[in-house]
């Protein structure tokens, strides 16, 4: 008797299918010559600010469940890096505001290096493969967690959901008033992030009761002595506010004290020379603009996708999100950077 074919479980199969879509996608772009024009766009007007979080080898990335949007391994940064400096002109990111702000034009293919949140892997992993190419960077650190053990409440939450299953997941949220597309990790992440703090606060505490704490790992987020060690090797330590409080979902108050604490702290210890912001989260407004601008911030960063130009408040400027999902390969890393012409689209942060 013929046996039918197993079907191939759904989940597997996206897993399968997007990387092989990712990189088809990718080779169309580079065959047409549709990357290398995306790349001439880059043409003294405007650059390109790529956006990172954490350098981790895969491994560590898995153990510690770090959101796949969230990380790069050293290897493929590594190869950006020889990309960057192959196909870009990399800028430490100071110079490119200037340069906006002053209408200079810029060098071709201006790009510069970013981080989000101020991980020590930034330190053990990032930094000497910039060293070896004698690269600029910025890091954009949370002052209230400089030196803290325990990462951020997403890490907290991608960890505790790891072993649970979708039905796991439906029982615990049920009555909590989380609206969710589907029980993903992803999807409750986004969820979360939509709610206002207090509210959110609530839906942390119903999570964490019920589920197992997770594995203690080492301190993950960087002291002030180390941060001073990435200074002194020529990176920039600028603000991502405070707590990493989604300031479109605080008070006003509490959002302009998330703002001034973190400028005048990372200033007290020597840093935020040249007073740039990166938003937790991405998360931004006019309102949150203007306490950016009355904080003192000279430029200001968000997770939208674009190219920066004298075109942007300055207050608003976008960033192009690369994690290891999507530039593992040459021909996909020239077709998200510095991507295709688009304003519109969110990153996490």
């Amino acid at each position: 008797m013929i046996r039918p074919l197993a079907r191939m479980p759904e989940a597997p199969l996206r897993a399968f299918l997007g990387p092989v879509a990712r990189r088809g996608i990718a080779w169309l772009h580079s065959l047409t010559g549709r990357s290398a024009r995306e790349r001439a766009r880059l043409d003294g007007t405007c650059a390109a600010v790529l956006m990172y979080h954490r350098v981790l080898p895969r491994a560590e990335a898995e153990r510690l469940h770090v959101e796949p949007g969230m990380f790069v391994t050293p290897e493929s940064f590594e190869k950006h890096l020889g990309w960057l400096a192959r196909y870009f002109t990399v800028m430490p990111l100071h110079e490119i505001v200037a340069h906006v702000e002053a209408g200079q034009a810029l060098p071709k293919g201006a790009c510069a290096i970013t981080f989000d949140d101020g991980w020590r892997d930034n330190l053990e992993y990032a930094l000497p493969a910039l060293e070896r190419r004698r690269l600029p960077a910025t890091i954009f650190a949370v002052t209230d967690r400089v030196g803290t053990t325990g990462a951020f409440w997403p890490d907290e939450i991608c960890r505790r959901l790891a072993a649970t299953t979708g039905q796991d997941r439906r029982k615990l949220f049920r009555g909590t008033g989380l609206e969710l597309a589907d029980d993903t990790t992803h999807s409750v992440l986004m969820a979360l992030k939509d709610m206002d703090e207090s509210q959110r606060a609530g839906v942390l505490e119903a999570i964490r009761r019920g589920t197992k704490d997770p594995v203690v790992v080492d301190r993950e987020l960087l002291d002030w002595d180390e941060l001073d060690r990435l200074a002194e090797a020529g990176i920039d330590i600028e603000s991502h506010a405070a707590s990493h409080a989604i300031l479109t979902r605080v008070s006003r108050e509490i959002a302009a004290g998330e703002l001034a604490r973190s400028l005048a702290i990372l200033k007290r210890h020597g840093h935020a020379r040249h007073a740039l912001l990166a938003y937790p989260s991405g998360g931004f407004d006019a309102s949150i603009v203007e306490l950016a601008r009355e904080a003192g911030y000279r430029a200001a960063f968000t997770t939208q996708i674009g190219l920066t130009s004298a075109a942007d408040d300055p207050l608003s400027r976008p960033r192009v999100a690369v994690h290891e999902d999507i530039s593992s390969t040459r021909v996909e890393f020239l077709r998200w950077v510095p991507g295709p012409a688009r304003q519109a689209g969110r990153g996490a942060s």
